[in-house]
């Protein structure tokens, strides 16, 4: 009789055991399709002091590839165009959840302070960042 009370409670230590393992620091972007070479990636950290503890994907854009990268990553996706916001470019943060597996993502694109004005003139500018978080477990 206490077996079968504690088999439910088994199973869900178990499930969310196996939720958190789906996902591990990495190239989030060359695992979730196929990843232009020109978003370099530059590695990968838990970042135990924000909430959820996110894995924290890093990668680089020259800025003569800036303008694909973006188009890229609306495209695939749904990150918002990058606006011009005091001294530099900026997406807002966009958020998406991959459908084959449930785990839920934050995209952020932008550059350092710069002089730059306008998006013709983005191959001026030397790095664009690209952050990508990923949560092994719902917030």
């Amino acid at each position: 009789m206490r077996i079968t009370k504690l088999l439910p409670w088994l199973f869900l230590l178990g499930a969310g055991g196996a939720q958190g393992a789906e996902l591990a620091c990495g190239d989030f972007l060359s695992q979730l399709g196929k990843k232009p070479a020109y978003l370099v990636y530059q590695g990968c950290q838990q970042n135990m002091e924000r909430q959820d503890q996110p894995f924290e994907a890093r990668y680089q854009v020259d800025g003569k590839h800036a303008q694909q990268a973006e188009a890229y990553l609306r495209r695939t996706y749904g990150l918002p165009p990058l606006k011009r916001y005091c001294c530099m470019w900026d997406s807002t943060p966009h958020s998406w959840r991959d459908r084959r597996t449930g785990i839920g993502y934050l995209l952020l694109m932008a550059t350092g302070e710069t002089l730059v004005r306008t998006r013709d003139a983005w191959p001026e500018i030397d790095i664009f960042y690209v952050n990508v978080d990923g949560y092994a477990q719902d917030p």
